[in-house]
């Protein structure tokens, strides 16, 4: 789990906007979901964190601990539920819905987080293992986590909002990324499809489209030159920072979304604007 680089002031919290709310967050070991579940802690959530690492996950769990004891909130253990899972195992995604209605009693947000990259290749030199994989982690996982998590909420009758991380190249072309890029618009149809399907039990579903995020994986991952290149394009003149996203991310989470399903969210400093 790394950390921003940032030096721009933290985007504080809203006290209360979650209160009493349970929420899913797949992918919890990276970046945008261990900022997002601090968030929700913060605004008064409680959290289920799951992820394939579990080693990962185990120090995801003891940094947001030392958040809520250095806080007001209550007792970490009324407010944390830690499930190593593999989102792409129907049984996984099952075992991580029954563990959180048993521990929490229900479920309103699930923040569907989990996705993998790789090294700029050409469509024409793509292995189709890598094609195969990352449509499983980035889609399948997505899939299985609206089937399951729309189920209970459904069943529950409270209503819920699922938000499906997504990226701009799920909104224009990536070169060098197509089996990535074929991931992230794939998000979209789930979205749009998924909202129109559950909209009649008050279940809202949106993607959130983010930029490249200013994280130390992100600055190793691309050249120096690469990444001027890129940031040339950006209008606000700067990458995203996690708080960036998570911010957005809780905010579709909250009662200030009640009328907002269907939605590509982004997260981009104007990379995207047609």
């Amino acid at each position: 789990m790394s950390q921003s680089t940032s030096n721009l002031p933290p985007q504080e919290p809203i006290p209360n906007r979650l209160q009493g709310l349970v929420a899913i967050v797949t992918g919890a070991a990276g970046n945008i979901g261990f900022e997002t579940a601090r968030r929700y802690l913060l605004e008064g959530a409680k959290v289920t964190l799951t992820d394939i690492d579990g080693s990962n996950l185990v120090d995801v769990e003891r940094a947001l601990s030392d958040y809520v004891q250095n806080s007001s909130l209550k007792d970490k253990n009324d407010l944390i539920l830690t499930v190593a899972a593999d989102f792409t195992k129907e049984e996984d995604v099952q075992l991580v819905v029954d563990k959180t209605v048993a521990f929490f009693g229900r479920i309103d947000i699930a923040l569907l987080c989990a996705g993998i990259s790789y090294s700029s290749t050409s469509i024409l030199d793509t292995d189709v293992d890598q094609y195969d994989k990352v449509m499983q982690v980035n889609c399948r996982s997505a899939f299985l986590g609206i089937k399951h998590c729309g189920r209970i909420m459904k069943m529950l009758g409270n209503g819920g909002s699922i938000v499906l991380v997504s990226s701009i190249a799920g909104l224009r072309a990536t070169p060098g990324l197509s089996a990535y890029s074929a991931s992230k618009f794939a998000l979209r149809g789930l979205c749009i499809t998924a909202a129109a399907e559950l909209g009649q039990f008050n279940i809202r579903v949106n993607t959130v489209h983010p930029c490249g995020v200013n994280t130390p994986m992100f600055n190793l991952a691309w050249s120096e030159e690469r990444r001027n290149n890129m940031l040339s394009t950006v209008p606000l003149g700067r990458w995203a920072e996690v708080a960036d996203v998570a911010a957005v991310l809780s905010f579709l989470g909250s009662s200030d979304a009640r009328f907002m399903t269907g939605g590509a969210l982004k997260v981009d400093g104007g990379s995207v604007l047609n």
